[in-house]
């Protein structure tokens, strides 16, 4: 997919393990270059080796000409993955998946992952088509799915919340009137 919001920065940086990264979803590479530029940040001592992957042909045609990427390929979930890596980055990418293939995603990447996994997805069902990107018209870009924080709960995982949340909640509203 294409970008994250960077208030996902801060907390995303930090929770990066070891010296192999997966970037699902790549995008515009916006977390490769992130963590090669940060990865003092997770406590790490020299820049883990970064690969990532996208379904979008031109995203990873845009990523392959980023340095931080070891390898760049295309690749549509839920195939399956082939490899290991130390920490496994889903930034905005489950809700891209259709609602059947949403939990099998979960299966693939929770089993190439060797230290950890980290998601970040849309707290509210954030339906949408595909939309134009800097690269070009991108269907891959439709939200298609929910999956609730209590799902990632039941999974052992360990969740934070971050940003406004839904904008039509009443206190989401105010707080975007207030800044």
């Amino acid at each position: 997919m294409s970008s994250s919001p960077t208030y996902l920065d801060p907390i995303v940086i930090p929770l990066i393990k070891g010296e192999t990264i997966l970037d699902v979803g790549c995008g515009y590479g916006r977390w490769g270059n992130l963590i090669q530029s940060n990865f003092w940040e997770a406590g790490l001592t020299k820049p883990p080796i970064i690969e990532g992957f996208d379904a979008f042909q031109n995203n990873v045609d845009f990523c392959a000409k980023h340095s931080c990427y070891e390898r760049v390929w295309k690749h549509t979930l839920p195939e399956p993955l082939t490899g290991q890596w130390d920490t496994v980055l889903a930034c905005e990418i489950i809700e891209h998946l259709a609602q059947d293939e949403a939990e099998k995603t979960l299966d693939i990447l929770e089993s190439v992952a060797r230290k950890r996994i980290i998601f970040s997805t849309p707290n509210w069902p954030y339906f949408r088509g595909g939309a134009e990107t800097i690269v070009g018209y991108n269907d891959f870009e439709a939200h298609l799915s929910y999956i609730s924080r209590k799902t990632f709960q039941q999974r052992g995982y360990r969740v934070y919340g971050a940003g406004f949340g839904n904008p039509d909640n009443i206190i989401s509203r105010l707080a975007l009137r207030l800044s």
